[in-house]
């Protein structure tokens, strides 16, 4: 917990992850686990899908039944104090009503973070579901978190390349503030309106090949960042430098596509525990007078 606020007896925050989980575990719900661990924070789940996958892409995915799904959440919220909720990945018109007519009375931050477009520039949504997301669960967000391709998808403006202009049409459209996340070869901008005014937060990319999880775990950091009570403002910058650094450190090496991203530095702590230990020096018992006991 190096670097954040409250001393040694803070008590950790609890965030609710809605997602499909990633076999390889680098992003998804696994990827989520991982970036809320790293801040402090406890993470609750919910599966809406499970993905066969690796670090050179998806290769099959399955639905879990609605009912299962409310199920897993009904589970969390009746016993959990959750101060957060992310959202990730939905895939149906169906799941999305159903899960903001149960989220829409939760006075917590809720963070949406709409995975429709694959990196590759495939649609994961039905035109019916992304409808469902603009209506029903855009509003009820804090914050929503799409990249340049699921901006223009959710604002119905194929041809938009300004991310502030992409912005306003989805404040617009309900959005209570709205993240674009962007990259680029020289320099990453990730563009922030938060209701009031717009923000460019600026990063150099790291050249290592680990991006897997990149997404997932920028909106997961904003989720607990808000949990743990951060402005909109500051969890989206906060957030960004804490990603770029897991990119950073990336565990290159892993599996022979887009490495995973790494926001527990998982090297430095399997170094630690690969070092020689000490030997423990037992104390051996002695009688009344200090001397050392006969037999030991």
């Amino acid at each position: 917990m190096d670097g954040f606020a409250g001393g040694p007896t803070a008590e950790p925050k609890v965030c609710l992850t809605i997602g499909s989980s990633d076999s390889s575990g680098g992003a998804g719900i696994q990827g989520d686990i991982k970036a809320l661990a790293s801040i402090g924070c406890h993470a609750a789940t919910a599966l809406v899908g499970i993905t066969a996958q690796n670090t050179r892409g998806v290769v099959s995915r399955h639905t879990v039944p609605v009912p299962a799904v409310r199920a897993q959440i009904d589970a969390v919220l009746d016993d959990l104090a959750v101060d957060a909720v992310k959202v990730g990945t939905l895939w149906s018109a169906e799941l999305v009503a159903d899960l903001a007519a149960r989220l829409a009375d939760l006075a917590v931050p809720l963070v949406a973070d709409p995975v429709m477009v694959t990196a590759a520039g495939s649609r994961l949504y039905s035109d019916d579901a992304v409808e469902a997301f603009v209506a029903e669960l855009l509003p009820l967000a804090a914050v929503i978190t799409p990249n340049l391709p699921e901006a223009r998808l959710l604002a119905r403006r194929p041809d938009e390349d300004d991310p502030v202009r992409l912005c306003a049409e989805l404040a617009r459209l309900g959005a209570s503030a709205v993240v674009i996340t962007g990259g680029g070869r020289e320099v990453v901008c990730d563009w922030l309106f938060d209701g009031h005014r717009d923000y460019r937060f600026r990063s150099t990319p790291s050249s290592a090949a680990a991006t897997h999880g990149a997404g997932c775990a920028h909106s997961a950091l904003i989720t607990g960042l808000l949990a743990r009570g951060d402005s909109v403002v500051e969890a989206v910058s906060r957030a960004g430098e804490l990603a770029a650094e897991g990119v950073g450190r990336g565990l290159v090496g892993i599996g022979s596509g887009e490495s995973p991203v790494d926001l527990l530095d998982l090297r430095r702590r399997a170094d630690a525990l690969s070092r020689p230990r000490r030997p423990i020096h037992r104390s051996r018992p002695t009688d009344r007078r200090g001397h050392i006991a006969e037999g030991t």
